[in-house]
Order: C-alpha cells, then structure tokens, then sequence
C-alpha cells in the first residue's frame, strides 16, 4: 500500500475530524452509561430483569414491535415443531 504525501492543511483537517470523532465517542460513552443507570433503576423500582428493560426500551425506539411480535410466533411454531413430543 502506498501513502500520499500529506500538507499541513490536510493533516490539520484530518485531525480535526478525528477529535470530532473522539468527542462523538466519548458522548456516546457517557450515553450507554446513563442507559445503564436508567435501566438499574427501573430494575430496582419495578423488579423487572434487565434485559426485559433493555428490550423495551430498544423495541419502542426501533418502533418495531409488530416485526418482533411475528419473529416470535415464527419461532414459535418452529420450536414446537421441531420438540414435539411424538409418543416414541
């Protein structure tokens, strides 16, 4: 692989973008740790398990809760076909 020569112009351009980038990263850290506070919390308040939370909270964001509702009565109806007890 060969490598451009780079300008002063250029390199300054590209490390802006990259503390851009490391500044979008580092927000989006501190989001994922108040997600997790968040979800702790109703955990605690409501007993309900985590990931039950986080899937609430990923589905109404998504807004796809009709895809998972027909995604789980596929699996559904596949799993019981394929573990039906047939008597042997």
């Amino acid at each position: 692989m060969t490598y451009e020569p780079i300008n002063e112009e250029e390199r300054r351009k590209l490390k802006a973008m990259i503390v851009e980038m490391t500044n979008a990263l580092a927000r989006m850290d501190s989001e994922r740790e108040h997600l997790k506070e968040i979800a702790s919390v109703a955990v605690d308040e409501f007993g309900i398990q985590k990931k039950v939370i986080n899937k609430l909270a990923r589905t109404m964001y998504k807004n796809n809760y009709a895809d998972l509702q027909a995604e789980n009565d596929h699996f559904e109806f596949l799993y019981e076909a394929i573990d039906a007890k047939t008597g042997e």
